[in-house]
């Protein structure tokens, strides 16, 4: 149940002026120089890697309080703070769950999304479900959400499938919200305007075209497009319509995961739809107006190398405004395109005050909110007088940061050796002092995800503040950079794009930033699999590897059926396209699959799993232990017993990167701050 208690840390505020006007088994020679630091010199594994104490701040629709992620016990709830008093109500997540954002409904109503931080393996926050709740915390109901009916309350609104709703936006100035769910067809997501007092939902998608998986609503709340996906058919396409009683208007079809445009959203008259595409066949996606009466189309947003696509964020504070203020998009630092004048005068102010700050604004009348990060920053949040344009800083997401400590983190761009240009992100450890130091090659998971971005990491910090450098490859097969990296990655699992990694090892050294004799291979999911791949493929490259929750067989994907892939593998043409096709590429699968190569292993691992783990089952790992114990081949080993696919208890990611900490001292020599560098077991 959600309850108020106590909270236990103050909000410190202090004013800030703001501009008014506009490997082989032994250890290697790299072991005796392992350092053994006191834990008072570079930040401990518990300042990296424990949940944040604040975040994701949201003025409410009065402007008199400000709704925060905030800790609570052992996980992350929701603080209500009241901007004049100062005074502080928090609330608990139920289900033993973090809270991990919060939205307004009205001025005393919050829906929040509950579920697990996984911030191990560099995903986003999973999402568990929606609580909508007064600002007291009374009048509470579940929304519905994934594994909704675990939670101990009774999901509300008569929804057939609770675990499939999900929330679109709230509807401020009711108590109402949009949500879609699987609700008359297993198939085919509904739009509905749930009202979160009664518990009364009304259907808003009487006709859908074929089976949806996204709608956009006009700020009438009407839905006006729509996505579909026939996965038996593989047959994908997206519509649009004047107006509620129109005819829908197929835009693109195409095979399951190619359509190359879709629609994002409406403007205030409803007679502009944005939308994503890559129009005449260019490689980048870019925004355009298309003007639903007319047919005409006009590029706003576009960008020479990255892709403004689908994900791209739209800047609406408040619908019944009926305006849409600007968008977030993705540029080597996160950008925001206002086209809205005020926003973007006090943009600059805010900018001129906080230098070298990525800053985003949420206003609500007179009060803005900023949030501000930055490479070195986990994050903090201020608040902005608009009449005086003064600032008082509210808090800082990770207090325990030092930015002045950490290191900075750089976009740079290398060739693969067949000549395509790969990005990465660079974090070069203040100590290093223009020599080469060991590098960590951290390798995405997914791997067809959108790239990484350029922000606070606290995997690359963490690396950094032990000596060393850490290379993030975006590799063919990564989304955001355009469809040629993209699609050249897709069934190049084990070549090409282990080609990729290579030759940022190669770029790295005789760029005079690694040291080639203390490489190591650090990745989870995907980059797990990439990173047991190299110790057998790049052996020649890296003295040591870390797999994490990693894939060792890629037929386990399609044939294992405790992995939720395998529920809808044989169907999936996504899968099919990008992995292979298990009916006919087994011997290619088996070319590239670890647990099959495991006499080839050449350098030390250390193997980490959550007994839990529905995405990479705990046999990915206890098939190729039992492979590396076969031909005696060094590793460690560890699995932890209520974790999933990433370590999310505080407990676990402590022990697991204090293991990493001392694996990578071991063989690479750098600082450990935990105790002597443990010895790779042979078995």
């Amino acid at each position: 149940m959600i309850r108020r208690i106590a909270l236990q840390a103050g909000f410190a505020l202090a004013a800030v002026a703001c501009c008014a006007a506009a490997a082989p088994p032994a250890a290697t020679a790299a072991a005796a120089e392992a350092k053994v630091a006191p834990a008072a010199q570079v930040p401990s594994v518990e300042d990296f890697f424990r949940k944040p104490s604040y975040g994701r701040p949201e003025l409410s629709p009065d402007a008199k309080s400000l709704a925060v992620i905030a800790p609570v016990g052992d996980h992350l709830g929701v603080g209500v703070i009241d901007l004049d008093s100062k005074k502080v109500m928090t609330m608990k997540a139920p289900a033993d769950a973090d809270a991990i954002r919060v939205a307004w409904i009205n001025d005393k109503r919050l829906v929040i999304t509950i579920g697990d931080l996984n911030r191990a393996t560099g995903d986003p926050p999973t999402a568990r479900g929606y609580v909508v709740v007064d600002r007291d915390g009374s009048d509470q109901r579940i929304l519905g959400g994934y594994n909704a009916p675990t939670v101990n309350l009774t999901a509300s609104g008569g929804f057939k499938r609770p675990w499939s709703v999900s929330l679109v936006r709230p509807i401020e100035g009711t108590s109402d919200v949009l949500v879609t769910a699987l609700d008359r067809d297993v198939k085919s997501l509904d739009l509905y305007r749930y009202d979160t007092e009664t518990g009364r939902a009304k259907l808003l998608s009487f006709e859908s075209p074929g089976y949806v998986t996204r709608w956009v609503a006009d700020f009438d709340n009407v839905p006006r497009a729509a996505v579909s996906e026939d996965v038996d058919d593989d047959k994908a396409a997206w519509y649009v319509r004047k107006s509620a009683g129109s005819p829908w208007i197929r835009m693109e079809e195409a095979h399951v995961g190619d359509l190359k445009s879709g629609p994002m959203q409406f403007d205030a008259s409803g007679k502009i739809l944005y939308v994503w595409a890559r129009k005449n066949g260019d490689d980048r996606a870019s925004i355009y107006e298309y003007t639903v009466d007319t047919g005409a189309w006009k590029e706003v947003v576009s960008h020479p190398v990255r892709d403004i696509d689908e994900d791209t964020a739209f800047f609406i504070d408040d619908y019944a405004d009926r305006k849409v203020l600007g968008l977030y998009y993705t540029d080597d630092r996160p950008t925001v395109a206002w086209f809205d004048p005020e926003y973007a005068r006090v943009q600059k102010s805010v900018d001129a005050a906080l230098p070298g700050m990525v800053n985003y604004l949420h206003r609500r009348k007179d009060r803005w909110i900023v949030t501000s990060f930055s490479d070195r920053n986990p994050g903090e949040a201020y608040m902005l007088d608009g009449k005086t344009m003064k600032m008082e800083k509210l808090f800082s997401y990770e207090p325990q940061i030092d930015p002045k400590a950490m290191a900075p983190i750089k976009w740079v761009r290398y060739q693969a050796r067949d000549g395509l240009t790969i990005p990465a992100l660079l974090t070069v450890p203040n100590s290093a002092g223009g020599k080469p130091v060991p590098l960590v090659v951290d390798i995405h998971g997914g791997p067809n995800v959108e790239a990484n971005e350029w922000g606070y990491n606290p995997e690359a910090q963490f690396f950094a503040s032990r000596g060393y450098a850490v290379l993030q490859p975006q590799f063919r097969g990564t989304e955001g950079f355009g469809w040629k990296l993209e699609s050249s990655g897709f069934r190049h699992w084990g070549d090409t794009m282990q080609d990729d990694l290579a030759d940022g090892v190669k770029w790295a050294v005789a760029q005079g930033i690694a040291d080639p004799a203390r490489v190591c291979f650090y990745g989870a999911s995907y980059g797990g699999y990439a990173s047991a791949w190299g110790s057998i493929a790049n052996a020649d490259l890296i003295k040591c590897a870390v797999v994490y929750v990693g894939v060792t067989s890629i037929d386990l994907l399609f044939d294992y059926a405790k992995t939720d892939l395998s529920r809808f593998a044989e169907k999936d043409q996504l899968m099919v396209e990008r992995i292979g096709d298990p009916k006919t590429e087994r011997a290619r699968f088996k070319s590239v699959n670890p647990v099959d190569h495991a006499d080839r292993v050449g350098v030390p691992l250390l193997l980490a799993y959550g007994a839990s783990d529905r995405r990479v089952p705990l046999i990915h790992g206890t098939t190729f232990r039992d492979a590396l114990d076969k031909y005696h081949k060094p590793y460690e080993w560890v699995v932890y017993a209520n974790e999933g696919h990433g370590f999310t208890k505080d407990k676990d990611a402590f022990d697991f990167y204090g293991r990493v900490e001392r694996f990578l001292a071991k063989y690479l020599g750098g600082i450990s701050t935990s105790g002597k560098p443990e010895g790779a077991t042979a078995h």
